[in-house]
């Protein structure tokens, strides 16, 4: 068979349409890659769909650099946005169950409570949550600043009760729960501080152990058991200094609002060198007979407003004490207690100074006095700018 001659002209012809096909081919190659890249860029408006493989990486890469404008018209790279999310979704609720924290009555919580502090200590306007329908056993503890965040509150919505062996006392102890150095910090909500007073309140000797001596002395003296012996039975239980239930010290802007302090061993609420406090809504009760409970007591702390609170104890309602100034007290029910009392000052020769304090449209009932000025012998100072009115 006799084969046909190629010729060269042929072959550059050939040759000439295999490059313009290839041209074209590669033109469309880039074509599509410009247009799925326009997609890409086109997805970073469309967020939440679900794309897969190289369309997925390149609509999230595309999407970090988008641009966003704020209300004030700068832009900010949609980067930007996500890091600033990122810090500012940081968690500000701190649930002491979530610490350990076992609710259940009995177990030592001391320790949740303690570090469900130390998170929300380092968070702005962080809260700190005691959830209702728990009973939490809190041995003495200090929430101490000064290098706390400002701002945080203290959801109590369940209940705290204090411990009621003496070994959890040591000695004795002032307070039970302090909150110390701190800048607005609240206690809201609507649980309950129970500080189990009447372990305290029982064991008379450790008030007053020589009233407690002569009464055994007069009135048992062929007992089996010697006065002696029952001091050192009843001083084995709990130790003679009573805590405070809950005391403030060294704090601005506090606010106390809605929660219930009852039976604490001595006074229920305290503000020591503080200023700026607000009391409202709050519940506080112990029985009339309960000794030394005041109710709220104020010392070395100015501009505090104390209204709509119902106090019943067994000591003075209110008791403001030197160092106070710009105390204003209205729509409070107290009683039973003392009444609400300026002093006593002055006790040990000493200078006591109380000034501008109001307290009206105030209903005490079933109590010692009413509203009084107390001071001591030998002592000197002033009290000034004091009005009482509208007191049923």
């Amino acid at each position: 068979m006799r084969m046909a001659k190629i010729n060269p002209k042929d072959d550059t012809i050939l040759l000439l349409i295999a490059i313009f096909i290839l041209s074209a081919s590669l033109g469309t190659c880039y074509g599509r890659e410009g247009k799925h890249w326009r997609h890409s860029e086109a997805c970073q408006f469309k967020k939440g769909q679900g794309h897969r493989g190289g369309h997925r990486h390149h609509c999230q890469h595309h999407n970090r650099l988008s641009p966003k404008v704020n209300g004030d018209g700068y832009t900010v790279p949609q980067d930007t946005m996500t890091s600033l999310a990122g810090s500012s979704g940081r968690t500000t609720t701190f649930n002491v169950l979530d610490y350990g924290a076992k609710g259940d009555g009995h177990a030592d919580d001391t320790k949740a409570f303690e570090a469900a502090w130390a998170a929300a200590c380092q968070v702005a306007a962080s809260t700190l949550v005691v959830p209702s329908g728990s009973v939490f056993m809190v041995k003495p503890i200090s929430f101490s600043g000064p290098n706390c965040k400002p701002g945080i509150v203290f959801q109590l919505d369940g209940k705290i009760i204090a411990p009621t062996s003496s070994q959890a006392w040591g000695s004795g102890l002032l307070q039970w729960i302090e909150f110390t150095k701190l800048t607005k910090i609240k206690i809201k909500g609507k649980g309950t501080i129970d500080g189990q007073g009447s372990v305290w309140w029982n064991d008379s000797a450790t008030v007053y152990p020589t009233d407690e001596l002569d009464s055994v002395s007069s009135t048992a003296q062929n007992s089996t058991i010697s006065s002696t012996d029952m001091i050192s039975t009843n001083l084995s239980k709990m130790p003679s200094t009573k805590p405070t239930a809950l005391r403030f010290y060294g704090s601005s802007d506090v606010a106390v609002n809605g929660i219930t302090i009852q039976n604490s061993p001595q006074t229920h609420l305290k503000f020591d060198s503080c200023t700026d406090v607000q009391v409202f809504g709050v519940t506080i009760s112990s029985p009339g007979d309960s000794p030394n409970t005041d109710g709220i007591h104020l010392q070395n702390s100015q501009n505090v407003l104390i209204y709509s609170t119902d106090i019943a104890c067994g000591d003075d309602c209110v008791s403001i004490q030197t160092g106070c100034s710009n105390v204003y007290i209205h729509n409070v029910n107290c009683g039973p207690g003392h009444g609400i009392s300026i002093g006593g000052l002055g006790k040990d020769n000493t200078k006591a100074c109380v000034s501008n304090v109001t307290i009206r449209d105030t209903i005490i009932t079933g109590t010692l006095t009413g509203v009084r000025i107390k001071t001591w012998q030998g002592g000197s100072g002033s009290v000034q700018d004091i009005m009482f009115s509208n007191i049923q």
